[in-house]
């Protein structure tokens, strides 16, 4: 038993050291398309469509509400919805995010071609960056991977986790460029352990007048606390 554990655990080192390897080559393959990319969000005037097929969509629902969370208005819509009509929500002057690792997901190549009539500005995350939706795409940011830490180099985690990274690489650099505060990510997450640590004041949990607890001279408070004991 101790050592198939042993096994177990270091296989699991192992897909935590390659999806590291991955964001690790990524960060080096960073170039001018991610400014441009940034610019680009930065100066939208409406809305940013965050979508993707499958495990790509997940990631892109994270995107979206990190986005949305800092200071960039943002929706995930599912490509088979879009073309079913939820493009209503489209309108010129948004701009799109898409996460493909092949580039070659039909819905989003038909969606695609829909967002470029409609005037949308199109970034694409994207494992292949010479394939089919890299050519309707405005700025392709490339987020391939040498492999999946799968040991059949199938299941989508390395891609996921490196396409994952560069959206919350984004969405910081556009936090950044738009001085986002603590203050003004409280605003937008009032709720839970963030929105207590952010919002919380010394007002809202000290007592004042008539609430405050007095001792009168006479009161011995030592005894009365070996009493409770």
């Amino acid at each position: 038993m101790k050592k198939q554990n042993r096994s177990v655990a270091a296989l699991g080192r192992k897909v935590i050291r390659t999806e590291a390897q991955a964001l690790a080559d990524m960060a080096e393959r960073l170039n001018g398309n991610f400014d441009q990319a940034v610019d680009t969000l930065y100066r939208v005037k409406r809305k940013v469509i965050v979508t993707g097929v499958g495990k790509s969509g997940l990631i892109g629902q994270k995107i979206a509400a990190t986005l949305t969370s800092t200071g960039t208005p943002a929706f995930f819509l599912h490509p088979t919805d879009a073309l079913h009509g939820d493009l209503g929500l489209v309108r010129k002057g948004d701009a799109a995010i898409i996460i493909s690792k092949s580039g070659e997901t039909d819905e989003l190549y038909e969606l695609l071609s829909v967002l470029k009539r409609v005037g949308v500005a199109i970034i694409a995350l994207l494992g292949k960056a010479d394939s089919p939706l890299a050519g309707l795409s405005d700025v392709v940011l490339d987020v391939s991977v040498k492999e999946e830490a799968c040991p059949h180099d199938l299941v989508p985690t390395s891609s996921t986790t490196a396409a994952l990274a560069m959206g919350d690489a984004l969405a910081i650099a556009l936090l950044d460029r738009r001085n986002f505060s603590p203050e003004d990510f409280a605003c937008f997450h009032p709720g839970g352990g963030l929105g207590k640590r952010l919002l919380l004041k010394v007002s809202d949990l000290m007592l004042t007048g008539q609430d405050v607890p007095v001792r009168s001279e006479e009161r011995r408070v030592g005894k009365e606390c070996r009493s409770r004991w």
